[in-house]
């Protein structure tokens, strides 16, 4: 059931990634179709930073999980990535 529970959760996170994948997409087509110049700095800068924190929290999310089930594994590969988080 453990192994089970940690597939779904490991899924879980995956499918939340494909889906930040088609936002990426949304955020590429909304800047390629921008008309003016400090529109697309705009959105350039505020996609840069939506991506940043996509990653650090999807990060969060899998160490979270990695925790949840303890699976050191993955522990250490986030701790190698953040390594000012102490699980």
């Amino acid at each position: 059931m453990d192994k089970l529970l940690k597939g779904m959760g490991y899924l879980t996170w995956a499918v939340c990634n494909i889906a930040g994948l088609y936002g990426l997409g949304r955020g590429a087509y909304i800047l390629i179709t921008t008309n003016t110049l400090s529109g697309f700095i705009f959105y350039l800068a505020l996609g840069i930073i939506m991506l940043f924190a996509c990653i650090l929290l999807s990060i969060l999310c899998l160490g979270l999980v990695a925790h949840l089930f303890n699976d050191t594994k993955v522990i250490n590969k986030v701790t190698k990535w953040l390594p000012f988080i102490d699980i």
